[in-house]
């Protein structure tokens, strides 16, 4: 026996209504997030605040995103450049804003799992978890950083800031 058409339409009806009055059920589909621009070089500098003008050195990576994967290569180096990591392989996909990223260390064989988040030139990058612990040395991967992109050499007399507002020291 089929069920009678009216009551298959009241009862849709009655549940579209409560979902008006309560501002949308959970079966809503949420309104689509716009997903960040990964690609480019990113990188935070470390100096040693008691020696102005001792090399600094820093974190840095160069990711590549196509569709919502990254790949990528990263660089790091201890203020002084008393140690420095050749670098690691990158990879990870993007939700949203944010990427979800593993950094597998050359030098160690360390593999880390970073969560990084876009905001205009800035990326907030947290290390969450160690996934392989390095074999032999200590990796220089950025933990809780904010990294800035780079982009062109400013005009004129203009210092180029991080996403801090601190002024970044070339070294040529």
């Amino acid at each position: 026996m089929a069920t009678p058409r009216f009551t298959i339409q009241a009862s849709a009806l009655a549940l579209i209504t409560s979902c008006a009055g309560l501002g949308g059920c959970a079966s809503t589909s949420p309104a689509q997030a716009v997903k960040a621009d990964f690609n480019g070089n990113w990188s935070v500098q470390w100096c040693d605040k008691t020696d102005p003008g001792a090399d600094c050195g820093g974190f840095n990576v160069d990711l590549s995103q196509v569709g919502d994967k990254i790949s990528g290569e990263s660089f790091g180096a201890r203020a002084r450049l008393s140690q420095i990591d050749e670098g690691g392989l990158v990879h990870g996909i993007v939700i949203g804003n944010t990427a979800i990223l593993t950094i597998e260390s050359m030098r160690s064989g360390g593999i880390y799992l970073v969560a990084a988040t876009i905001d205009g030139r800035c990326m907030h990058w947290k290390m969450r978890d160690t996934i392989r612990r390095s074999e032999r040395d200590i990796d220089i991967i950025a933990g809780d950083d904010v990294l800035t992109k780079s982009s062109n050499a400013p005009s004129g007399n203009e210092q180029e800031t991080d996403c801090r507002g601190i002024p970044i020291r070339r070294q040529d």
